[in-house]
């Protein structure tokens, strides 16, 4: 038994026993003062200014699949409403400012101790909210982030602001503890669901509707201009000019949930063996992608780092790793330079799928299955991580996918158009009229 992690377990349920029942009774006692507060007449065209409560108020963007959704939200509107003013919740001095898109204000009220009054405050001096919730609003990791964030939207609706919940995905098992919340949430708040097996998820469990839509990440245009990825465009054209497949490849620390080092290195000796074994057998160079740059055993070079070293010597220059944090849509551009990617980052199979590029992922939180049906790509492609800990059974799928990567670079150039148009969708409750014309 880890004991840390059952401290760290015990230290949580103790955690959320105390503050999930303030959170209510805070929330409870807010609807009830905007009720006696008329809410001044607001149209959807007058948004010219949004505050945007991510996912993480600490890193903000450490994880490139938020920042990847914060970016193609800020392009998205400013397409249409260039003058736009944003801002992002933060926690206090310790979020990272240095990741914030340009032009976008952090405004360090997230922060303990919490007051719904302090953030609504601030949703005061903003015309609307975007929430920005990927996979935390189903309780998984906290219930309480989960909590404070739909609390937000039902509020920011009965202040009068055009709200919005951008899409994300709904696990199978949520938290009852959300329950409550989701089943007396304003109707005026709307829900964007990213997939649709998400979609059924939600609307089972709450008393509004969601929608279907696609990731706002596939709104993000690629960066393609940064002398790394120039770098490594470079490389990936070379090795096509010699006949060799470019395959990216991403795994990362949190495909073992209880973080054990044993399993981690498991997981690492096998993802050596099958990228071996591959190499020996076929034409194939890997470009390894990390898409988390939040260091220690957060960060995908936890386990990248170490595979990129052991095999290094023998791929020679039919492996590289760009190791450097850059930015989501430089990452999107990276994904671009490649013919397959293998990976357990849902927003880097979302980046590549963005460009054209067919997938197999290393699931997780069950939330691959709604993406791939948006694309119509067959769930052999998806493998849950003690498959692949097995290296015959993860070369076994890798290998398979490769040779039928064309037939499905086809299936994905087929949907692609209108998963984007689903994409688009979450950014209508923010437009209004300047969207439609």
């Amino acid at each position: 038994m880890n004991v840390k992690l059952s401290f760290k377990s015990v230290r949580s349920r103790m955690r959320e026993s105390v503050r999930i029942p303030l959170l209510y009774d805070e929330w409870r006692k807010e609807r009830k003062r905007l009720a006696q507060i008329p809410p001044a007449p607001q149209t959807r065209q007058d948004v010219r200014s949004i505050i945007i409560a991510p996912a993480d108020v600490i890193s903000l963007t450490g994880s490139k699949g938020d920042e990847a959704m914060i970016a193609a939200l800020v392009e998205g509107v400013r397409r249409h409403i260039p003058d736009c003013r944003f801002g992002i919740f933060s926690y206090g001095g310790e979020a990272s400012h240095a990741n914030i898109e340009p032009g976008v204000t952090p405004e360090p009220v997230w922060a303990n101790p919490w007051s719904f009054r302090r953030v609504l405050d601030t949703v005061a001096r903003y015309d609307a909210v975007a929430i920005v919730g990927g996979d935390v609003l189903d309780g998984y990791y906290t219930p309480i982030t989960s909590l404070r964030l739909w609390m937000l939207g039902d509020l920011a609706t009965r202040m009068g602001k055009p709200a919005v919940v951008l899409g994300f995905s709904f696990n199978a098992s949520p938290s009852p503890k959300l329950g409550k919340c989701l089943n007396a949430l304003d109707p005026a708040l709307n829900v964007c669901v990213r997939d649709a097996v998400s979609l059924e998820r939600f609307n089972r469990f709450s008393n509004i509707p969601g929608r279907l839509v696609a990731d706002s990440a596939f709104l993000l245009h690629p960066r393609t201009d940064g002398s790394e990825v120039t770098r490594i465009r470079a490389w990936a054209e070379q090795q096509r000019a010699r006949g060799r497949t470019v395959c990216g490849f991403n795994l990362h620390p949190m495909l073992i949930k209880s973080g054990d080092p044993v399993q981690l290195q498991a997981l690492v000796d096998s993802a050596v063996a099958t990228l071996s074994g591959l190499h020996d057998r076929r034409p194939v160079s890997f470009l390894l992608i990390p898409h988390d740059f939040r260091g220690g055993t957060l960060g995908d070079d936890a386990v990248l780092g170490p595979i990129y070293e052991r095999i290094r010597a023998d791929f020679g220059e039919h492996a590289i790793y760009p190791s450097a944090p850059l930015h989501a849509a430089e990452l999107k551009a990276l994904a671009g330079c490649t013919d397959f990617v293998v990976t357990g980052r849902m927003h880097l199979a979302i980046a590549s799928l963005g460009q054209g590029v067919p997938v197999a992922v290393i699931t997780y939180q069950d939330k691959f299955q709604g993406l791939f049906q948006h694309f119509g790509l067959p769930e052999s492609l998806m493998m849950p991580p003690d498959r692949i800990r097995d290296p015959a059974e993860f070369t076994k799928t890798v290998s398979a996918a490769l040779d039928a990567k064309q037939g499905l670079a086809e299936q994905v150039a087929l949907k692609l158009p209108e998963v984007l148009r689903l994409a688009e969708l979450n950014l209508s409750p923010l437009l209004g009229n300047v969207h439609d014309g």
